[in-house]
């Protein structure tokens, strides 16, 4: 049976509802008595959509914005005016109020003046993908100065509930049925853009509404990027990174497969990166610093001599959290974040190899108190196309 993600599921409608109330009690924590929680369509896992976390809708217009009191109702407001019917069939908010974009802030200044809220001190989350020109224009418009709220939803997304999990799994199943496609598919004298069209093709028709794509191949890969015209040879190294989206939750996969039998060296190097995955993944408990888990993941490969290829530039992260675009934190020696339970992560020792070339093996983990817990159904593999 087919996941549902309809708008009246009762997993969904509560979890939009318990949302809301943990973002309030996070105000009240900060001060704040008003929330503009702000989405720019530029749907990505690189920047979160704070207005899509709280209203459940998908905007296709440029601006759209959850209202967001202490106390009293929310209300969304979204661009153009006629995105009206399906924002408000699709909004777990239940007041939508659609209008061209030129109107968009003037019409919520509006409104919050007619709730007699103007004098409610305001704070905008924007995911930090504003335009620089709205960005500027609230304390004007709001005429106070505006406190930054994304870490509010940052810090609260992150913590996966029901519905996001609901929608996790989902885009999981995807990834690794396109997997399975990819390998079933792939030939050589095929090229790289070709099968990455495919491979796009047959995600979107299972069901994901997006696609974060990496695809190259090569005899010796440096890194993973973008595909090209490059037609695949035998003995190439495939490397896939493969990321769709249902809801807005973005998940991701790392995958390395050889068009032809692996050497017993290539063999040898993925299992130095799959027991660097484990031993993070053993180390991701609740209350450990990033720090740690990265430290965890480059020692066996660090032991095997390549200590100078877990560094820039060579690798920069061994992954980052994903939730409904928000890529904070990353398991990176950078960050001075704790990992907190029910965060959900792509955990990835990707690394260039000068034996090998770069390999790519990486999982969706779910971290829980014994560490961190592959959402896939069978870790990655180094795959053979024959």
């Amino acid at each position: 049976m087919a996941p549902d993600f309809s708008a009246d599921h009762p997993m969904r409608v509560a979890c939009y509802a318990a949302r809301a109330e943990k973002v309030r009690d996070a105000m009240r924590a900060a001060g704040h008595e008003l929330l503009i929680a702000y989405g720019n369509g530029r749907h990505s896992f690189v920047g979160m959509n704070p207005a899509w976390y709280l209203s459940g809708f998908k905007q296709m217009g440029p601006h759209t914005a959850v209202i967001l009191p202490l106390d009293g109702d929310p209300f969304v407001v979204v661009t153009p005016r006629w995105d009206d019917e399906r924002a408000k069939e699709r909004s777990a908010i239940k007041e939508v109020i659609a209008v061209e974009p030129d109107q968009f802030v003037a019409t919520i200044v509006g409104e919050i003046e007619k709730r007699q809220l103007g004098r409610a001190r305001a704070a905008v989350a924007g995911g930090q993908q504003q335009p620089r020109e709205l960005l500027e224009s609230w304390p004007g418009a709001l005429g106070q100065e505006v406190a930054d709220a994304d870490q509010i939803i940052s810090d609260l997304s992150r913590i996966r509930d029901a519905w996001s999990l609901h929608c996790t799994r989902a885009a999981v199943d995807i990834a690794e049925r396109g997997y399975d496609w990819l390998l079933a598919n792939a030939r050589p004298g095929m090229k790289e853009h070709h099968v990455a069209g495919e491979l796009e093709t047959y995600i979107r028709a299972l069901g994901a509404e997006d696609n974060f794509q990496l695809m190259s191949s090569s005899q010796h890969n440096r890194s993973v990027h973008m595909p090209t015209n490059r037609v695949i040879a035998e003995g190439d190294i495939l490397l896939g990174e493969i990321t769709p989206a249902v809801e807005g939750e973005y998940i991701q996969i790392c995958r390395t497969a050889v068009f032809g039998r692996p050497s017993a060296l290539q063999l040898e190097k993925f299992a130095m990166l799959d027991e660097a995955l484990r031993a993070g993944m053993k180390a991701a408990k609740p209350g450990v610093p990033v720090s740690e888990v990265v430290a965890a993941i480059n020692a066996p490969i660090s032991a095997a001599g390549y200590e100078k290829y877990t560094v820039p530039p060579y690798m920069r992260t061994r992954g980052h959290s994903m939730s409904l675009g928000s890529m904070d934190p990353e398991i990176a020696t950078f960050s001075g974040h704790v990992i907190a339970k029910g965060v959900v992560f792509v955990m990835h020792p990707n690394q260039y190899i000068p034996d090998t070339g770069y390999f790519m093996c990486g999982e969706p983990v779910i971290i829980t108190d014994d560490g961190a817990q592959p959402l896939t159904s069978r870790m990655g593999e180094l795959g053979s196309i024959l």
